[in-house]
């Protein structure tokens, strides 16, 4: 099943598109989410520094960090494998990005975010963001993947820029797989 096209469409990073793809090759007929197992994290080696990899508990509704690329350690220095995600970010955004990836691991859906960044804590720059969940052998989504492109200017690499509040938030829902 290739991915929705507007949605694909949305994503300006090349290396989020390539992503998403590699994450829709990979989905097995008659599931809502691609298993870990069948995914190559290093698919697109440029996003290995922006990817990040939480263990997501369905019942305590908790992300731990599993794995967080130099550019995720750079921006948010707390990002050391086996921390919870209350201990990364900061508690002014903690409540907005529970409920963003809760939504990505319990709907299941895709998520695509793009603007400015930061902007709740005084910060500045634009970034690009992608979340997928990522299913067990079972079937059931254990895990988050994403990966954000951080640009501290006033553009990101293609030359889109943003007004200063601006920021776009798209959720994909997954309906199980048909298959090719």
């Amino acid at each position: 099943m290739a991915p929705d096209p507007d949605f694909l469409r949305a994503i300006h990073a090349p290396d989020l598109q390539a992503f998403v793809r590699h994450w829709f090759a990979c989905r097995r007929k008659g599931e809502r989410a691609t298993r870990r197992s069948d995914i190559d994290l290093f698919h697109v080696p440029a996003l290995v520094p922006c990817l990040f990899l939480y263990d997501y508990d369905a019942a305590t509704r908790g992300f731990t960090l599993r794995v967080a690329g130099e550019e995720i350690r750079r921006v948010l220095p707390n990002s050391l494998p086996g921390a919870p995600l209350e201990k990364i970010m900061p508690p002014a955004i903690l409540p907005v990005v529970l409920e963003r990836y809760r939504r990505v691991c319990e709907e299941p859906a895709m998520m695509h975010a793009i603007g400015r960044i930061f902007l709740n804590l005084g910060g500045h720059g634009v970034g690009e963001r992608i979340a997928l969940p990522l299913a067990g052998d079972d079937g059931r989504v254990h895990q988050l993947i994403g990966a954000t492109i951080y640009s501290f200017g006033d553009q990101l690499a293609d030359g889109s820029s943003f007004a200063r509040e601006e920021v776009t938030l798209t959720f994909l829902p997954l309906p199980a797989s048909e298959g090719e």
